[in-house]
C-alpha cells in the first residue's frame, strides 16, 4: 500500500477558495483561533530569518501580516500566494502570485525566508519544501509558524477536538456567516504530518532544524538553516 504524501492533495481547492472568502477578518479571527499566541510565534520566526538588508520570501503571504514584521526587522519582503485576492489586500509591491510547489524565482535569489500559518497549505509538502529550499542562498535562513501535530496520540486528539470545533464558532462571531469557513483548518490539521514527521521532512534540505512546540504540540515554530 503506497503512502500517502503529505499536503492537501484534493483538498488544497476547498481551502484555497475558504481563505478567499474570509479576507477581510483574517487577521482577527486567525489571532483569536491561536488564542492570541500567533503574534509572538511570527515575531520569532521573523527575529530567526530575517537581517537587515536581507531579500526575505514571505511564503503562503496572504495580505501580509508576516511582511510588515519582515519590513520593521529591515529586511525587503517578497510575497508569495496562490490567492490574488489575498495578495491585492497587502500594501507592498512585490507580490507574486504562485503555488509553493513551483516558485517562480532563480535558484538561491533569497537571503532568508519565513511564512505565517501557510506551510501545511501546500499541495505536497515535500515538492514545497525542496522548491522552498532551492530559492534561498547556501547557509540562508527559513523560520515559519504553523499549526502543529503532536506525536503523542492523545494530545493529537485534544488539539484535533478544539480544531473541530472553535475556528467555525469564532469565524462566524468575527466574520459573519462566511466566518464558518474557517472550520477548513480542521481539515488541514488533519492531513498535516505530525510534527516528528514534518521535522524529518525538513532536515532532507536544511540542517540544525529546531522545532518548538507549545499549547500541547499544536502550534510550532520552526527554525531551519540551508546546508552549504
Amino acid at each position: 500500500m503506497t503512502r500517502r504524501r503529505p499536503g492537501l492533495q484534493r483538498k488544497w481547492g476547498y481551502v484555497v477558495n475558504s481563505l478567499q472568502e474570509i479576507i477581510l477578518s483574517y487577521e482577527e479571527a486567525s489571532s483569536i483561533i491561536s488564542l492570541y499566541a500567533d503574534r509572538w510565534m511570527r515575531a520569532r520566526a521573523v527575529s530567526f530569518a530575517v537581517r537587515k538588508g536581507s531579500l526575505v520570501l514571505d511564503l503562503g503571504a496572504g495580505p501580509g501580516v508576516m511582511s510588515r514584521l519582515v519590513e520593521s526587522k529591515g529586511g525587503e519582503p517578497v510575497l508569495l500566494d496562490v490567492s490574488q485576492a489575498m495578495l491585492s489586500a497587502s500594501q507592498f509591491p512585490n507580490r507574486v502570485r504562485g503555488t509553493f510547489e513551483f516558485l517562480p524565482f532563480r535558484t538561491g535569489v533569497f537571503d532568508s525566508a519565513v511564512s505565517g500559518f501557510a506551510l501545511r497549505d501546500a499541495h505536497d509538502l515535500y515538492k514545497a519544501i525542496g522548491e522552498l529550499a532551492r530559492t534561498i542562498k547556501p547557509g540562508g535562513r527559513f523560520s515559519f509558524c504553523d499549526l502543529g501535530k503532536p506525536d503523542s496520540r492523545l494530545l493529537a486528539l485534544l488539539v484535533a477536538f478544539y480544531l473541530r470545533t472553535m475556528p467555525a464558532v469564532i469565524g462566524l462571531a468575527t466574520a459573519g456567516r462566511p466566518g464558518v469557513l474557517y472550520g477548513s483548518i480542521f481539515d488541514t490539521y488533519i492531513l498535516a504530518p505530525h510534527n516528528s514527521e514534518l521535522k524529518k521532512a525538513l532536515s532532507l534540505r536544511f540542517k540544525a532544524v529546531d522545532i518548538k512546540e507549545t499549547q500541547l504540540g499544536g502550534s510550532i515554530v520552526a527554525e531551519c538553516v540551508k546546508r552549504f
